[in-house]
């Protein structure tokens, strides 16, 4: 099944495989199990981000008994690991998309909703705003742009 939805990778880096974040979560401690390398074979099948339902839905065709928890669970684990990032919408739902940087953020078409993960994030002068402002010692960051694709703005004539 392939999401709508495309991820598309930095140049530099391509996606990791189920049996790479297989091998990434057993060296971290956790167990191998069925539910969850379907989960992690989800991932890499929707070719993209995907909601946790769509990974539930996915990740049933080969593990019919997977579990709502088990895919929030697996996701969680993934995410702490750097695996794969929460992407956030303006309709305050959220996917999840492998990772293809040790840091990285994403750029949202606003239309069809393609995301890209991009790299250089150089906002230490917001940061130490943020920090004087507050008095908080900023310690992580995520970035999310919004914006139109180069497809849907070709679709729109819009050239820039």
């Amino acid at each position: 099944m392939k999401i709508e939805n495309d991820f598309q990778f930095a140049p530099d880096r391509t996606p990791l495989d189920p049996a790479e974040m297989l091998a990434a979560l057993t060296q971290a401690g956790y167990s191998n199990t069925a539910a969850r390398r379907a989960v992690l074979t989800a991932i890499c099948q929707t070719d993209g981000q995907a909601s946790p339902a769509e990974l539930l839905a996915v990740g049933r065709q080969s593990h019919p008994r997977l579990g709502q928890v088990t895919v929030y669970r697996t996701l969680e684990i993934l995410q702490g690991l750097g695996l794969v990032r929460k992407l956030h919408s303006d309709a305050g739902c959220h996917a999840y998309a492998p990772a293809s940087h040790d840091h990285g953020h994403h750029v949202i078409c606003q239309r069809c909703q393609r995301a890209m993960e991009f790299e250089g994030c150089d906002i230490s002068a917001v940061v130490a705003s943020v920090e004087a402002q507050t008095g908080f010692q900023v310690q992580s960051h995520w970035l999310e742009m919004f914006g139109l694709c180069p497809e849907c703005r070709a679709g729109d004539g819009v050239t820039r």
